[in-house]
């Protein structure tokens, strides 16, 4: 055992061996009825789960013998199946109880576990827009790629040269830097290398633009410390969604992690692992209890435990896959089993990792760390709405199904819900062209996304319509928020993609807080009613919705 969890495992040691003759005496009760009726169903399954909870937790604690032994065991209950169980299997059993019993008493428990760290927490800092040092020495490309960044709310920098990238990098480093390497990739290579170098040099995003994109090329830009290889000519929706992608991973809340299992002391081992990493841990016990935990959870990954009461965890993950709404949430599987059998059941299944238990804490961070970032990426590339950034409709509603849950189990919460749209917008599609109407939906999306707090779900309904659920903010609070946004939006001045005199476009909005009891389609109704009322008005205003009965 090693790491910065060490006393958290050593105290779960003292409690695992605390409670170890319990169990082996719950295992001796099932061998008894056993002995009475060797076809006893529930008897030979409460074994196997009994001896599956010592093969995957006795290394964990130091005891590898006790793995081996509850292995053996488990292994053999697998064999005798529905049974009925015979004379050689019973005593087999009886072998291992008094074997793991032997195990257990020669382990000395520490005399008392460490006293948990009462250290405060550092605060987060607050979020600010993001800095971009653009080195790009193609000036066709780099417009483009400035005004795309910009448009999302970044705040860019540009250097035509390496010498002038130099000189930015010389003081406060940003936040992500684009290289264009061009015709002198030497050079390119080496300021990512220099900047690597500097303190606080790992920190930075950096992506590669090259005119080439083979498999060598990206290797390339790796080995000298690039996040990302772009080839030109530039995908700058691409570069951006990447981008924010990285970027926010930093700022992200603490991924989430639910754990299907059934035995505690597994439980408590991967809760002190993952809580000791910044992980947000939830464990279920309960099968049944899998889909309610999933819906208000939303996990970022899920750890599936084999032996279950009632079922095999081999089809909770199929179950799970059938539901779009978790078909990207990674699940690793994790059983006392490590052949090959095993593994093609847990893919077959539809996971995407097998660990076999015990599992060595370094192991599972790894595991765990890599599959909860890919998830993530895929789930953005599903949920988020490719010209805005920002939600999509149905990621957008399942967003808002959960604030209502939550409303319903604290009804003195408050969520406000935001209907905004864009005025007049047809003549703006009409007059300047699709691509001019779409950077206003972007500097739109822009704006909401640098004004509101983090914690505030931001979508794209359709078309021209947005919609923003705030959280915790009074319906005074939030149309004053909201007048401030109108205003602004309405006072930026967008100029044609093809030239022309620079326009400016309003929005109109409805805003509707969530009354206790009341169901999402009610809410958003209410609020959608406001908006009408606000176009009906004149435009360029908010408006909010009447009280419901």
């Amino acid at each position: 055992m090693s790491g910065g969890w060490d006393d958290e495992l050593a105290e779960l040691r003292v409690l695992y061996l605390r409670e170890a003759g319990a169990r082996l005496g719950e295992l001796d009760r099932w061998l008894d009825a056993l002995e009475r009726d060797g076809a006893d169903a529930r008897a030979l399954g409460e074994l196997r789960r009994g001896f599956h909870s010592f093969a995957g937790s006795g290394a964990t604690y130091g005891l590898p013998a006790v793995s081996s032994l509850g292995l053996d065991a488990e292994r053999r209950c697998t064999s005798v199946g529905a049974g009925p169980a015979v004379a050689s299997d019973l005593r087999a059993w009886r072998e291992t109880v008094a074997g793991l019993r032997r195990e257990i008493e020669s382990a000395a428990p520490a005399a008392s576990p460490p006293a948990p760290s009462t250290a405060p927490s550092a605060a987060a800092p607050a979020a600010v827009a993001p800095s971009v040092l653009v080195v790009e020495s193609d000036s066709k490309d780099r417009p483009a790629l400035v005004r795309g960044l910009e448009l999302d709310g970044f705040t860019v920098t540009a250097a035509a040269t390496l010498a002038q990238a130099r000189s930015a990098l010389a003081g406060r480093l940003p936040d992500a830097v684009i290289v264009d390497v061009g015709p002198d990739e030497a050079s390119g290579f080496a300021l990512i290398e220099s900047l690597r170098a500097k303190p606080g040099g790992d920190r930075p995003v950096v992506f590669v633009v090259s005119p080439h994109g083979g498999v060598l090329d990206r290797v390339e830009a790796i080995h000298c410390g690039a996040d990302g290889h772009f080839t030109r000519p530039v995908d700058v929706a691409a570069v951006v969604r990447r981008m924010r992608f990285l970027l926010d991973r930093e700022r992200a809340e603490a991924p989430r992690i639910l754990s299907v299992e059934d035995d505690s002391h597994q439980e408590a081992f991967l809760r002190t692992v993952l809580s000791s990493a910044g992980y947000e841990f939830r464990a279920v016990a309960e099968p049944a209890r899998l889909e309610a935990e999933l819906a208000s959870f939303r996990p970022d990954i899920v750890l599936m435990d084999v032996m279950l009461p009632g079922v095999s965890g081999y089809d909770l993950v199929r179950s799970l896959r059938q539901d779009e709404r978790y078909a990207t949430v990674p699940v690793i599987v994790l059983t006392t089993r490590g052949e090959m059998e095993a593994r093609i059941q847990a893919t077959q299944a539809g996971g995407d990792e097998h660990l076999v238990k015990p599992v060595s804490p370094a192991l599972l961070l790894s595991t765990v760390a890599a599959r909860v970032e890919r998830g993530r990426f895929l789930r953005t590339l599903v949920e988020r709405d490719g010209l805005t950034g920002l939600l999509t409709h149905t990621a957008l509603l399942e967003r808002a199904r959960v604030s209502v849950s939550k409303k319903r189990r604290d009804p003195r919460r408050q969520w406000t819900w935001i209907m905004i749209d864009l005025d007049r917008f047809k003549a703006v599609n009409d007059r300047y062209g699709h691509p001019t109407g779409d950077v206003v939906l972007g500097r739109l999306a822009g704006l909401l996304r640098a004004r509101l707090r983090q914690a505030d779900v931001v979508g794209r309904y359709g078309g021209e319509e947005f919609a923003v659920v705030l959280e915790d903010l009074s319906g005074a609070d939030a149309v004053r928020l909201l007048e401030r946004l109108r205003a602004d939006f309405a006072a930026i001045e967008h100029r044609p993609r093809e030239g022309g005199e620079p326009f400016h476009v309003t929005l109109s909005a409805g805003l509707a807080t969530l009354d206790e009891g009341e169901d999402l389609s009610s809410w958003v109704q209410a609020a959608d009613r406001a908006l009408y009322e606000a176009k009906e008005a004149g435009r360029d205003r908010v408006v909010v919705a009447t009280p419901r009965a």
